[in-house]
């Protein structure tokens, strides 16, 4: 029988999942601002690609967090779906556009996020 106090981090697990829930909502919101609305609120400029991998890593390791159990793979084409299903959305956006390159920088973030998540996971749950 696993003790239940010995990693009281993972009894935080819900907090993961709203975490990763909030985060897609903001990419969708990001992405689908218009941009000079963003740069006058205060948003400073960020390298569009470096964003989009910024955002879909940390999109795959809260997701991975949040639903331990998926496969990594399934994970990422998760994350990689959400980031296809914006950059449809920006195509009918009158300021946005669909970019090929941004949904490589998508995959390529969620990827890594995933990468990442997999060995901590096992970290954070191995039994001593």
């Amino acid at each position: 029988m696993q003790d239940k106090t010995a990693r009281p981090f993972l009894r935080g697990m819900p907090v993961w999942r709203i975490l990763a829930i909030l985060c897609a909502i903001a990419l969708w919101i990001m992405s689908l601002w218009p941009a000079d609305d963003l740069l006058r609120f205060g948003a400073r400029y960020v390298n569009d690609k470096v964003g989009h991998f910024i955002g879909y890593m940390a999109l795959a390791w809260l997701l991975s967090q949040g639903w331990p159990r998926l496969p990594a793979w399934l994970v990422w084409l998760i994350a990689f779906v959400c980031g296809a299903a914006i950059e449809v959305a920006q195509s009918f956006a009158a300021t946005r556009s669909f970019d090929w390159w941004d949904m490589v920088a998508n995959g390529a973030g969620a990827l890594v996020g995933v990468l990442l998540a997999v060995p901590l996971w096992r970290y954070l749950t191995r039994r001593d």
